[in-house]
């Protein structure tokens, strides 16, 4: 769970950084850009990287069979997005608090139930392979 923490605190380190970086470049430029332009264009950049690095480790996994860890990964991201989703709306509408705790404890869940069914899964190969005939 620690881990899971450290590498959430390094990745929102790493985008404050980031975002600190683009805001004093733009400054040193006169401001050619508002918040919002700024956005456009860095959210839309990183988009079009992140689908050409997905689109290349599917097609990778595909060709070699692994549409259930293609599918796995995919939930992944969207169980990691509806956590985000859930704190931030507990923050906007104050039916809760907005903590990272949460999010590293339900994607944690999702990962320890995922652990259980491929544990179950290679208990199920084993004992048909230790019993064909």
């Amino acid at each position: 769970m620690a881990q899971l923490k450290d590498w959430l605190y390094q990745v929102v380190a790493s985008v404050a950084w980031f975002h600190d970086w683009v805001v004093s470049y733009n400054r040193q430029h006169s401001g050619l850009f508002n918040n919002s332009e700024l956005h456009f264009i860095v959210i839309g950049i990183f988009g079009l990287l992140l689908f050409l690095l997905v689109y290349l480790l599917f097609r990778l996994l595909a060709k070699h069979g692994h549409v259930g860890f293609m599918s796995w990964l995919f939930t992944l991201s969207s169980v990691f997005t509806v956590c985000f989703a859930i704190e931030v709306g507990q923050h906007m509408t104050n039916t809760g608090r907005m903590e990272l705790e949460d999010i590293v404890y339900g994607a944690a869940g999702f990962l320890a139930a995922s652990g259980c069914v491929l544990l179950l899964y290679l208990l199920f190969c084993l004992f048909r392979w230790m019993f064909r005939k």
